[in-house]
């Protein structure tokens, strides 16, 4: 009997050292960096997007995936604070205000800026259905399921 005790209490024992304890440090790291984030921070969310948060609250953060698109997200899809090194790209605005060296010409600049603004009410009428008459009529099967069709 007593070795049985002894044996629950070491199970018990490597259980909370193995994996409660190293999930609580986790947990306060988490919290520590989520306290620490401002507004400007490169952080990294769970999804793998990279973005610089623009404004904080208390649950929610905005987040500036590109220059100009911004996103909410919880605080608690934030995983990390990013730093320069760990950026493998970064956009000409941030940099020194030159295009990048690969872009491709493009007629992007003569599109309009609303993208919904070409939109017409054709745009969403079903389609028409396809016209089958020409189509030969499926003679009937005259075999018995589970007979041998074979003759």
């Amino acid at each position: 009997m007593g070795s049985t005790v002894l044996m629950l209490v070491l199970m018990g024992a490597a259980f909370y050292f193995l994996l409660i304890r190293p999930q609580q440090k986790r947990a306060k790291q988490q919290q520590e960096m989520t306290n620490a984030l401002a507004p400007g921070a490169r952080v990294m969310l769970a999804s793998g997007v990279f973005g610089t948060i623009r404004h904080l609250g208390e649950r929610q953060a905005i987040i500036e995936i590109a220059p100009g698109i911004e996103m909410t997200v919880l605080k608690q899809a934030i995983v990390k604070t990013v730093t320069s090194a760990d950026d493998e790209f970064e956009y000409a605005d941030d940099a020194d205000g030159s295009e990048p060296d690969d872009t491709e010409s493009s007629d992007f600049g003569n599109a309009a800026q609303n993208p919904f603004e070409n939109i017409q009410p054709s745009d969403f009428n079903d389609p028409q259905p396809a016209d089958h008459s020409e189509t030969p009529a499926v003679t009937p099967n005259d075999d018995v399921p589970g007979e041998n069709s074979q003759k």
